[in-house]
């Protein structure tokens, strides 16, 4: 093969590439979703995320077992009021008492103000997974250090409180978990506000 065609060729399969990561990147749509609550019905809601402690060193999300908040003879820790944390390599994580080796699930509800498509992404060190009406949609399981997830977009059509679950991992050194949308009419990323957080208080052991 003569060198001015190789040089083709080689040209062909960059292009061909660097097309399939355009293509691999490009955000998954989310449709379907229905929220669980008005947003006019929200006197039973209370600010933030409430959180299940798991003291293991955990590899992976999909390593933690999906617990339920009345009955879990886990650590139910405070509210989390909004995600946007760092620690360091001796930070307590959030109210866990404890540095490393603990999973957290929390549960609540996410609050979508006006319907439209919002873009969603974590950033996490470990491992993370958000469920929103029980779909899941970040999965970034694993040991990393600071990463952001894929984007995902969510077909909002109809305001309310959506239910949220999400499952995060720390497993030793630094960590980290935030995260991000982008509203129907914004161009930018901006951190999730607190408001936009609630959970509904539940009596261990109720039905």
């Amino acid at each position: 093969m003569k060198l001015q065609e190789k040089i083709r060729w080689i040209s062909l399969l960059i292009l061909l590439s660097l097309g399939m990561v355009q293509a691999i990147a490009q955000p998954v749509e989310v449709t379907g979703l229905a929220p669980e609550k008005e947003l006019s019905d929200d006197s039973a809601l209370k600010p933030g995320l409430l959180p299940i402690y798991i003291y293991k060193l955990f590899k992976s999300v999909d390593e933690m077992p999906k617990l339920d908040i009345k009955t879990t003879t886990e650590k139910v820790g405070e509210p989390i009021l909004f995600l946007d944390h760092e620690f360091g390599k001796k930070d307590m994580v959030f109210d866990s008492g404890v540095s490393q080796g603990i999973g957290i699930q929390m549960n609540g509800f996410l609050k979508f103000s006006e319907p439209g498509k919002y873009t969603l992404k974590t950033k996490s060190n470990d491992g993370i997974c958000v469920w929103i009406c029980d779909k899941r949609i970040v999965y970034h399981p694993g040991i990393h250090t600071d990463h952001f997830s894929n984007d995902v977009v969510l077909d909002i059509q109809k305001p309310g409180w959506y239910p949220l679950m999400i499952k995060y991992f720390q497993r030793v050194g630094t960590s980290a978990i935030a995260m991000y949308w982008k509203l129907p009419d914004k161009t930018n990323f901006s951190v999730i506000p607190a408001e936009a957080y609630s959970y509904k208080p539940v009596s261990k052991g109720s039905s």
